[in-house]
């Protein structure tokens, strides 16, 4: 169930979607990005070419609906904070496919997000890109 806001009263509205099959599902999840969608930042003397979390999201409600993140473990461990995750994608066969990533961030970067976040968006795209979504930027 998802809760909206309607003029400051809550009201809950059912979220539906039809599973698709585990063939249409990895095919879609395997069709680039496009182009428009992705970002770039600077890392040193390199360019790098991103797709955001919240854009990896999206594209996961539109090609695998039902998909769930689940981020199982968080360590520190050396001056990094390592983030395990689960991406699960139901489908209409049935199947459940799991893909999972591991992703670490300093505790001294440059970012200014914390770096649990930082890492555990990272994973999510790792995980993504394991189902096919966004692979293309991992040249």
């Amino acid at each position: 169930m998802l809760k909206t806001s309607t003029n400051g009263t809550q009201a809950t509205t059912a979220v539906k979607f039809a599973l698709r099959p585990t063939a249409e599902t990895l095919a879609d999840l395997s069709r680039p990005i496009d182009p428009r969608h992705l970002k770039t930042r600077k890392q040193g003397n390199t360019t790098l070419t991103y797709c955001p979390w919240n854009t990896i999201a999206k594209h996961l409600h539109r090609r695998a609906p039902g998909w769930c993140w689940e981020v199982q473990w968080v360590q520190e461990v050396g001056g990094s904070v390592v983030v395990t995750g689960r991406l699960t994608i139901p489908t209409a066969d049935g199947d459940l496919l799991h893909y999972s990533a591991v992703a670490s961030e300093p505790l001294e970067s440059a970012s200014k997000a914390p770096a649990a976040e930082v890492a555990a968006s990272s994973c999510l795209r790792r995980a993504a890109a394991l189902a096919g979504l966004g692979l293309e930027l991992w040249g």
